[in-house]
């Protein structure tokens, strides 16, 4: 079936979070979104608050050359920015500061914009907080994450993984399985040893994120901002 397209994005300006460029770009080839401009972060910044912070503005600003605020969309999860020195401080709480009618996609994170809270405790069988929940984005990425700004060696990750998660499950809605447990096995390999959790991928379709980001251009359109 042909995706649909939804001109009403034309107008609009997408601000994302860079793990979810794969998706994003989907969408975009296949001429689902067909906005002003897809602007994007990069990709695991909620480990470092302040850097999200400062990119998220920084795309914000670049949004504003293109689109009124009233027409700016942010992929962002309200739980990706959390700071011990600011607990009460969320997404919500930058883009408020920062200009006025600004909508952001309704998620806790971004994989729940992928997979609802329900669907994640199917796959898991009720575990979902045993699960480390992956996307493509997060495949890409891990290293940056947890090597790089979180700064962990072999040691830290023997003492943050295994007993906390089960295993670690990739939504899959771009139908990677395949290139990555046959062409790209060495990489699977290689997350398995590092973290010491199994990897599967589970099939999932986009319908969910489509959803809230035609819900959100509603909002942006001046529909509900609840």
């Amino acid at each position: 079936m042909a995706e649909i397209s939804h001109s009403g994005f034309e107008d609009c300006c997408i601000v994302s979070c860079g793990m979810l460029h794969p998706e994003m770009t989907h969408l975009m080839e296949t001429g689902f979104l067909e906005p002003v401009r897809v602007l994007f972060t990069p990709p695991g910044l909620h480990a470092v608050p302040d850097k999200l912070e400062e990119h998220l503005l920084k795309r914000l600003d670049e949004a504003r050359e293109w689109c009124p605020d009233q027409k700016i969309i942010v992929a962002y999860g309200e739980k990706c920015y959390t700071s011990t020195d600011e607990p009460l401080k969320r997404v919500d709480t930058i883009l408020e500061n920062y200009g006025n009618g600004i909508v952001r996609v309704q998620a806790d994170y971004g994989y729940d914009m992928l997979a609802s809270f329900e669907d994640r405790q199917r796959i898991s069988g009720g575990r979902e907080k045993k699960v480390l929940w992956f996307t493509p984005g997060w495949l890409r990425s891990w290293k940056t994450v947890y090597q790089t700004y979180f700064g962990w060696d072999a040691a830290d990750a023997n003492a943050n993984f295994p007993g906390f998660y089960d295993r670690i499950v990739v939504l899959d809605s771009l139908g990677l399985e395949d290139a990555y447990m046959i062409r790209h096995a060495e990489e699977i390999l290689e997350l398995f040893d590092w973290t010491g959790l199994e990897v599967s991928f589970e099939p999932i379709t986009l319908e969910r994120f489509e959803g809230l980001l035609v819900e959100s251009l509603a909002r942006a359109d001046g529909g509900p901002q609840g």
